[in-house]
């Protein structure tokens, strides 16, 4: 005699894999709105510095220090002394990681987001702005720890747009990301 196997169970919990797999990739692979819109504040701040230093022929004195006291980051909140952005991460203006004073003849800045958990460090590097050319994005680098990678235009092996697979191989909890801008 042969006994009904009662398939709808199993199909259930198929179909509810599938589903939750489903949303663990599209989660994966958008920004949250906090990332999203701290992106979009690296092109805000981009547009505010050189509308400051439009009329200069570098940016020599930019620093985050000069940058609040001239008004310059009226897109940044400014608490307790540092500048955040979306995610509550502290954001640096001037050159290089630790964002020091940008010194004379210098053509380019650095817009500085650090203390990244290791998925903020991927949407970050890996975001594609509509317009990087009116941002004036130069490259992308990001510092983990000891470890240091950074992706230009034209590049053979580390070239912008950063894909999502090469950000995940250096970014880690703790990264910092930074925008050389001209």
């Amino acid at each position: 005699m042969r006994q009904k196997i009662n398939n709808r169970p199993i199909a259930l919990l198929i179909a509810a894999l599938v589903l939750l797999s489903g949303i663990m990739v599209w989660h994966y692979v958008t920004p949250n709105k906090k990332t999203e819109q701290a992106a979009l504040q690296v092109a805000e701040t981009a547009a505010l510095v050189r509308c400051h230093y439009a009329s200069k022929i570098d940016y020599w004195g930019l620093n985050t220090q000069s940058a609040v006291d001239n008004n310059i980051l009226t897109n940044l909140p400014y608490h307790k002394g540092r500048l955040t952005n979306a995610l509550g991460k502290p954001v640096l203006i001037g050159s290089g990681e630790n964002g020091e004073t940008v010194m004379p003849g210098e053509r380019s800045f650095d817009v500085v987001y650090g203390d990244l958990s290791m998925g903020e460090c991927v949407a970050l590097a890996a975001y594609r702005f509509e317009r990087p050319e009116e941002l004036g994005l130069l490259q992308i680098t990001v510092v983990s720890g000891d470890n240091r990678q950074t992706f230009s235009w034209g590049e053979e092996n580390y070239k912008l747009p950063v894909a999502r697979q090469e950000a995940q191989k250096i970014c880690r909890k703790g990264s910092k990301v930074l925008w050389t801008i001209e």
